[in-house]
């Protein structure tokens, strides 16, 4: 430990896992209260293989990372780099931006859009529920 001298802090060090990214895991638990996982298992289409990656394991980093502040695919790296978030919200492996892309491109294809809509839709529903205000203003991505 370093003696204090003027600043009212203490520097130490530790070997415990840390991430920058400690807000995510905030928000990484309020999904899953929300049972965001199986929402999105259960609109989005079925993967092509059973080698891949489930719709979940390809939509929360893309929800981690605009969240907190990516704004690219590259900027995935910064999760995947980050042990103590994936620690936390016990991500054992997250795609590469390249896959995420690609994942992407072929839910545009398949209508993966309109699955997050339905999952959004719901969201909306759950939130509007439990507030007691009264909204008339509803849209959707249905044509």
């Amino acid at each position: 430990m370093i003696d204090q001298t003027v600043l009212p802090f203490k520097l130490g060090s530790t070997k415990d896992c840390l991430t920058p990214h400690a807000g995510l895991s905030l928000l990484g638990e309020f999904a899953y209260a929300l049972k965001l996982p199986e929402e999105v298992e259960e609109e989005m289409p079925a993967p092509g293989s059973g080698a891949g990656y489930s719709a979940w394991e390809y939509v929360f980093p893309l929800v981690l990372m605009l969240n907190g502040g990516g704004r690219s695919l590259e900027d995935l790296r910064e999760l995947r780099e980050d042990g103590g978030l994936r620690e936390v919200l016990k991500l054992e492996e997250i795609p590469s931006s390249d896959a995420v892309g690609d994942w992407l491109r072929r839910m545009g294809r398949r209508g993966g859009i309109l699955g997050l809509d339905k999952v959004n839709q719901r969201l909306i529903e759950f939130g509007l529920k439990s507030d007691s205000r009264t909204f008339l203003i509803a849209f959707s991505l249905k044509s």
